[in-house]
């Protein structure tokens, strides 16, 4: 079973620099899923293809991008899943997108039930890195891919009795320390898109941010001349 899998993913260990070749070791799964954007080498058995291409397709609507080719990878060992980023044990999927391509990692703790919300939110991050670059601000980013895969409700009366960060700017990923702590920069940054979106139609805003940087446009086109400010007086009205 080892030599079959090594077999089947030899082409792809050169694309992502040695880091697949780990999985031969950790009983990956055998089922390939590949559409116009994903390739998916390894699916569990319960994700059908037309699935994957509901999420993608939901994405790429919202953000009005086709996405270039990106390789999904699933790990069925923590350990594993951990070589492949430096986000420690909290992290359920990451993204990558860089010189040689996109992907993105699914972690053990994604299943059947948070499958749609996790793989939409880490293909926000791919177009964003493919169409926006730099464009929509790194305090932001973590927000917007929750907003836009549907990725939980923001507990507004929870986030209140936080203590408001110095800066919002300073909830830019990566999220360190505590699981309490990295649940609040999530949070608070979901809910900073969703007073965006509230206040100047975000997706106009996003649709502006392929020219300029969104931060130019959030004082002149959301009206916003104090984000920290602005932030805190959306938490308690929302309360």
């Amino acid at each position: 079973m080892i030599i079959q899998a090594w077999i089947r993913f030899q082409g792809y260990c050169g694309w992502l620099s040695g880091v697949l070749c780990v999985l031969i070791s950790v009983g990956a799964f055998a089922k390939e899923i590949k559409t116009n954007e994903i390739v998916m080498p390894n699916a569990p058995d319960w994700l059908k293809q037309t699935r994957v291409e509901q999420v993608t397709n939901r994405i790429q609507h919202k953000l009005e991008w086709s996405t270039r080719r990106v390789h999904a990878i699933w790990y069925t060992s923590q350990e594993e899943f951990e070589k492949v980023h430096t986000l420690g044990p909290f992290a359920a999927a990451v993204a990558k997108v860089g010189a040689q391509g996109s992907s993105i990692h699914l972690g053990p703790g994604v299943d059947q039930e948070n499958f749609d919300a996790v793989f939409g939110h880490e293909l926000v991050h791919i177009v964003i890195g493919q169409k926006y670059k730099d464009a929509i601000p790194k305090w932001l980013e973590e927000g917007l891919a929750n907003h836009l895969a549907n990725r939980g409700k923001v507990d507004y009366a929870w986030l209140a009795k936080q203590p408001f960060p110095d800066d919002v700017r300073d909830l830019a990923h990566p999220f360190r320390g505590s699981a309490a702590g990295i649940s609040y920069r999530y949070k608070a940054s979901q809910a900073l898109a969703e007073m965006l979106s509230k206040r100047c139609e975000l997706e106009n805003l996003i649709r502006l941010s392929v020219q300029r940087k969104m931060e130019n446009y959030i004082q002149t086109y959301c009206g916003i001349a104090d984000l920290n400010k602005a932030f805190r007086e959306w938490v308690q009205k929302k309360k």
